[in-house]
Order: C-alpha cells, then structure tokens, then sequence
C-alpha cells in the first residue's frame, strides 16, 4: 500500500479527524493531507514545526524504549483539537481530530486498520516526493560519491527516502 493510500485510508475511519499524515523522523510530511472543507488551525510554517516537534518527540520518548517499553502513542489534547504521534515502521503517523474525538476508541479504529492492511503495508514513496529536478540532483549527487545521508540533509529528506530513490533511479 502507498503512503498516500494508508493516510487517506486513516481519514476516513472518522469523520472527526481532521489530517493523516506520515512523518519522517526528520520532521519532513512524508505523505498525507487534510479532510476538505475544514478550515485549517495551523497554517504555513506553523503546520511543519509542529510536524517536526511530533518526530522529535517520538524520538526522545522511544530513548526510553528498553525500561519503558515499545513506545505506542502520544496524544496532545487542546480546546480546539488532539494531536496523535504513533511510530509506525520508520515513520510516525500524525494526526488531528476534532477535540471531541475519544482516544481509546480511535486508536482501537486505527490499531485494527494497521493490523488488517499489515502485509500489503509497505509505505512506498509517495510519488510526488521528488519532482524531475530533485531526482536528477539526487542522481547527481550520489553519482558524485556523496554519502546518502549527506544527500538526504541536501534535498531535505529522510534518510530511507534517498536509498529507496537510489534503488528506482538507478
């Protein structure tokens, strides 16, 4: 399945979330997009520090993994919405709902989708990620020696995200 498939797959399991979306653990919206027809909370810049503020902070609690536990999700709850941090393989789902959303019901909802999508849940690249240009300067690039993860702080993206772009362009 598709980054952009699963995120819009995640939005419509209640009319009450707002945004699915993948993260990379840089922070980078990896895929994924807002119910239409809602008026947004977080606009420009704001919308990608908060994006970036959920990967760090799913990064910093899962140090804690090998006393704690696997880390399942964070939930921040605010008059106007909630937001949800949930690591899933090397990404983290990010979500908001509506404030009157339940917690344990939806993440009930969204554990039993994982679970029934669990074999066809590869997360392949979106295709929009790397436009004509970006694919030529990433070709470029490692063609040129650069190390991948060089590479990745270059364009801006996650560090998996080059190496599987590095697979299909050459």
């Amino acid at each position: 399945m598709k980054a952009e498939e699963f995120s819009k797959s995640i939005l419509s399991l209640d009319p009450k979330i707002r945004f699915a979306g993948l993260v990379e653990k840089s922070g980078h919206l990896f895929a994924g997009g807002e119910r239409e027809g809602l008026e947004e909370h977080l606009k420009g810049r704001d919308a990608e520090i908060s994006l970036s503020q959920s990967a760090f902070i799913v990064t910093m609690r899962n140090i804690f993994s090998p006393e704690l536990g696997n880390l399942e999700y964070v939930i921040y709850a605010h008059d106007k919405v909630k937001l949800f941090s949930i690591p899933l393989m090397e990404y983290i789902l990010a979500l908001s709902a509506e404030s009157s959303i339940n917690e344990v019901d939806i993440m009930k909802k969204i554990s039993d989708h994982i679970k029934s999508v669990g074999s066809q849940l590869t997360l392949h690249p979106p295709t929009n990620i790397l436009d004509e240009d970006k694919k030529k300067i990433l070709k470029n690039l490692y063609e040129s020696g650069m190390e991948e993860d060089a590479i990745a702080d270059q364009l801006d993206l996650d560090i998996s995200t080059v190496r599987n772009w590095i697979k299909q362009l050459l």
